[in-house]
């Protein structure tokens, strides 16, 4: 019920009450003395509720670390890229190795090109907030497999040369075309022990390191829902496995009417996981289900935004699926909503 029906329906309750103590001969300062009570609490209220907005907006500002992928700038020179990161208002990034001059290969590092790539950063005051290690973490062929655990080792191991210890990865999938499609024995127990067992190896050997293994759901993979991400959490009790916050993943078409509700639920069940969130939207069009930038689709962002900031702590909140045309709209807006907390 929102504040304005709520008080008035006091208001309209008071007036009854009131008709009713005049027909008895009730004493007038009585009724006006009781008309001033309900006014002052309704006042009152408003001014609290005020306050605790206030107050979470500024906790939210202040938390929530807006950062950008760095392969949204990976076609400019690094120092071009660097310097633009930081122009556009953001204070971390998700480091993807690449750009225009220079890029970090970890199948072969080159230490010495990373460190330029951390210099560069560092120059324009942007923190490395996680690293991409975004594969298919069950690999359905022994090659694909293989070089995954070399990347992911590269990564486990080095971290600190990197500059952060989360390394965010999808939850994996059997489909062999695309590691982000779905595949009929993803939903199976047997595709879930798949991923539960891929996935506390490494976080294991992230542990061993300290490092972080934050993991992103997604309804076509095999961590496909909040009962899986919280069943995951709860067999693999390590501090080395967190989440990359990201609800729109969680959304199933047929879902999509009812997103404050599941929003709600996945923070209760899962967010206290979180490590990283990405900013980004979903929409069904004509082509399907979509998962456009900021601002494109019909997430809850005020929601969203509030629940982050209500974890209490810092959070790296990552916009992606974006081009460098579109950063100052998708900032824009992502910023617009921190004042509608």
């Amino acid at each position: 019920m929102s504040d304005v029906l709520h008080h008035a329906m006091n208001r309209r309750n008071l007036l009854k009450t009131a008709g009713a103590a005049a027909a008895a001969g009730a004493v007038p300062g009585t009724i006006l003395q009781a008309a001033e009570t309900v006014a002052n609490a309704g006042t009152a209220g408003n001014a609290d509720r005020a306050a605790n907005a206030a107050e979470l907006r500024a906790k939210a500002k202040k938390n929530l670390k807006l950062g950008i992928f760095t392969g949204v700038y990976g076609g400019l020179p690094l120092d071009e890229a660097a310097r633009r990161m930081r122009e556009d208002g953001f204070r971390c990034v998700v480091l993807q190795y690449g750009f225009k001059d220079i890029a970090f290969d970890p199948f072969n590092p080159d230490w010495d090109v990373l460190k330029k790539i951390r210099t560069a950063l560092e120059k324009n005051d942007l923190e490395v907030a996680g690293l991409f290690g975004y594969h298919n973490v069950i690999g359905p062929d022994e090659a694909g497999r293989k070089r995954n655990e070399q990347f992911m080792n590269t990564l486990i191991n080095n971290w600190e040369r990197f500059g952060s210890p989360i390394i965010s990865t999808e939850t994996g999938t059997f489909n062999t075309q695309s590691q982000f499609a779905d595949d009929p024995k993803n939903f199976t127990d047997e595709g879930y022990a798949a991923a539960r067992n891929a996935l506390a190896s490494l976080a294991l050997k992230a542990h061993r390191k300290k490092a972080i293994i934050a993991i992103e759901g997604y309804w076509r993979n095999l961590i496909s829902s909040v009962d899986r991400a919280e069943r995951l959490f709860r067999e693999v009790d390590l501090p080395s496995l967190k989440l990359t916050m990201d609800p729109c993943n969680y959304y199933k078409p047929e879902d999509m009417s009812r997103m404050d509700e599941m929003l709600r639920d996945m923070f209760k069940r899962i967010g206290q996981h979180t490590v990283l969130a990405h900013a980004k939207d979903v929409v069904m069009t004509d082509k399907g289900q979509e998962h456009p930038a900021p601002g494109l689709g019909v997430l809850n962002y005020p929601l969203y935004l509030r629940l982050l900031a209500e974890l209490d702590r810092e959070i790296p909140l990552v916009i992606e699926h974006l081009s460098l045309e579109d950063v100052p709209r998708a900032r824009d807006y992502v910023k617009q909503q921190f004042e509608k907390l």
